[in-house]
């Protein structure tokens, strides 16, 4: 099971991501980084494991006030031996010219991009590579409840991100993680949200999923390097 260390960037920063509240996320205060730089937040991820791939929210984009385009490509160039996972929202997706050219950059479609089927359904066929991110908040799916109703509009590779569960330590949400692995078997599934240390680890690896996102578990402390490097060898 992979584990994909998450970067929420806004306004050039590393931010603490909680409950999907965007207003309220500060700066990151880390036990692994002196600073929320993303390249020393980086920089200190790769220094506890050899991670190879790197999810990325740009924050600004998603919510249109911007974008980190130009950070995040820095970013890929220089940890070339990573592939980044990137969502800057659907503008990035739709435009030919969105400044991400580099080879080790897969994009991510949210599902809270509100879009009918039929454009959905052009995006992925156009991106082959796309990910899918179901994005769930405590009352269901934000966005294309569609989505839910047939799986064969899904790419290859999905993600779960429990957004009610971001950076709260509560552990993930059992019962929308398996809903969506009992339907979407066929599917290569990560969870993201909620999972606090090394127990939650163990208990989704007795799962079908192929890996999760975390943040807040590496900040605090509460997954350490040792227990990363004992948990690859399991």
């Amino acid at each position: 099971m992979l584990i994909i260390p998450v970067l929420d960037l806004s306004r050039g920063l590393v931010v603490h991501a909680i409950h999907g509240d965007r207003h309220l996320y500060k700066p990151v205060t880390s036990v692994i980084s002196s600073s929320s730089k993303p390249e020393s937040v980086l920089s200190a991820f790769l220094e506890l494991y050899p991670f190879k791939i790197i999810y990325i929210a740009d924050l600004d984009a998603i919510q249109g006030t911007g974008n980190q385009a130009t950070l995040i490509e820095k970013l890929s160039s220089r940890f070339d031996q990573c592939e980044f996972w990137v969502d800057a929202g659907i503008a990035a997706i739709q435009d030919d010219n969105n400044h991400f050219d580099g080879d080790n950059i897969k994009l991510i479609l949210g599902s809270e991009n509100k879009l009918p089927s039929e454009l959905l359904t052009e995006i992925l066929n156009k991106n082959p590579d796309i990910l899918l991110s179901l994005d769930f908040n405590e009352a269901g799916l934000l966005g294309n409840s569609y989505l839910l109703d047939d799986t064969n509009l899904w790419p290859k590779q999905l993600i779960v991100m429990m957004l009610h569960r971001v950076g709260l330590n509560k552990g993930v949400d059992s019962e929308c993680l398996n809903n969506i692995l009992r339907i979407g078997s066929k599917h290569n599934i990560f969870a993201a949200g909620g999972i606090h240390n090394l127990n939650d680890l163990y208990q989704l690896k007795k799962t079908e999923i192929k890996g999760v996102l975390l943040a807040s578990a590496l900040h605090n402390g509460s997954i350490s390097q040792d227990e990363l490097h004992l948990f690859s060898k399991q």
